[in-house]
């Protein structure tokens, strides 16, 4: 019963919240231009442009606001950024509109009266788009963790947020890394990689970014061959998936990558080298090529996931074929993404090697 009552009391604040946007807006009149596109579900959306006020959801989406138009057209985002206050130093507890893209408070949402909300395909976007409807604000599907529609996603904000140039800039960047990988990697015979996410023994598939990743930077992603519809629910998704170690084993990886915990300083020494002998420890992986070699990285999230993971496909091919990038240095990579497009200072190296333990 007391769900009930909840629900009943949400149901009529939103009507409420309703009434007060309708009254707000009637005075108001658009007229002005207005850019047409189909989001990343396939539906034809028309927008009044320049958006200015904007609800987000997922933090690569907001990054891309950030380089391109800048945080003012922010006025609401899911909870993470509140856990990383050095870097997103101008969001506070009253943007929150919601735990996560699945989990959107639509009241608050509604109170902040956005021109758009942006949530990426893998979330509650159908439901948002039904209770957002009647509020007249609409909900675009876009997904800034596709490393495959990066150019396309940065292209359409510069379009929305009529800011072309520095769109522009930011796929130039994007590209120079882009090209320059492709054109280095040129008849490598590639090596085989095994990317395992924060949780042990979890890895991550086709069709999310980071294999993609994986194969920007040259690389064969060792389970890159198994198809999700074909597993068990059980097993988890593309993004994180439950490998048993002997699967592992059988694959032979050249490199092992692990992915620290999200976050915008540093990993501490002292937690990649727990993770790192950890890792060579276990059972078995004394005889892999990569624990013997010294070839297990440990990485910071936020450097593999810098700029659509272009920044951590270039980490991946500084380490698999160090003599074709020899003059290259993926911290200088990602010192332009920081500081001239997000804003915020580049806070030194997040990687450590076995190799360099053992030194």
């Amino acid at each position: 019963m007391g769900a009930t009552v909840r629900h009943s009391v949400s149901i009529a604040r939103l009507l409420i919240l309703l009434a007060l946007l309708v009254l707000a807006r009637a005075g108001e009149a658009w007229a002005g231009d207005s850019v047409t596109f189909e989001d990343d579900v396939g539906r034809q959306i028309t927008l009044p442009v320049p958006v200015k006020r904007t609800v987000v959801f997922n933090r690569y989406t907001t990054e891309f606001i950030r380089a391109i138009a800048g945080m003012g057209v922010v006025v609401g985002d899911d909870i993470d950024p509140t856990k990383e206050p050095d870097y997103w130093p101008t969001v506070t507890r009253a943007m929150v509109a919601g735990q996560g893209q699945d989990s959107p408070n639509f009241e608050a949402i509604v109170a902040m009266r956005p021109d758009v909300v942006f949530f990426p395909r893998n979330s509650d976007w159908q439901n948002a788009t039904d209770v957002l409807k009647p509020f007249g604000i609409p909900v675009v599907v876009i997904t800034g963790w596709d490393v495959l529609k990066h150019e396309q996603n940065v292209e359409l904000l510069g379009r929305l947020y009529q800011q072309p140039e520095r769109a522009a800039q930011l796929n130039g960047f994007y590209r120079h890394y882009r090209d320059l990988l492709a054109e280095r990697l040129k008849g490598v015979v590639r090596k085989r990689v095994y990317l395992e996410e924060k949780g042990e023994y979890k890895t991550l598939l086709k069709g999310s970014g980071w294999h993609d990743m994986i194969e920007s930077g040259g690389g064969i992603n060792v389970f890159g061959d198994i198809d999700i519809l074909g597993q068990p629910a059980a097993r988890g998704n593309v993004q994180g998936f439950d490998v048993d170690p002997e699967e592992i084993l059988a694959r032979h990886p050249d490199i092992i990558i692990k992915l620290a915990p999200p976050q915008y300083k540093p990993t501490s020494r002292a937690l990649s080298i727990q993770v790192l002998n950890a890792i060579a420890a276990r059972p078995g992986f004394a005889s892999l090529p990569a624990v013997q070699e010294g070839r297990v990285y440990h990485i910071g999230y936020f450097l593999a996931a810098g700029c659509s993971k272009i920044i951590g496909a270039l980490q991946i091919a500084k380490w698999l074929y160090p003599e074709r990038f020899a003059d290259i240095d993926p911290a200088d990579a990602m010192r332009t993404w920081l500081e001239t497009f997000q804003g915020v200072p580049y806070p030194g190296q997040d990687w450590v090697s076995l190799a360099e333990l053992r030194q």
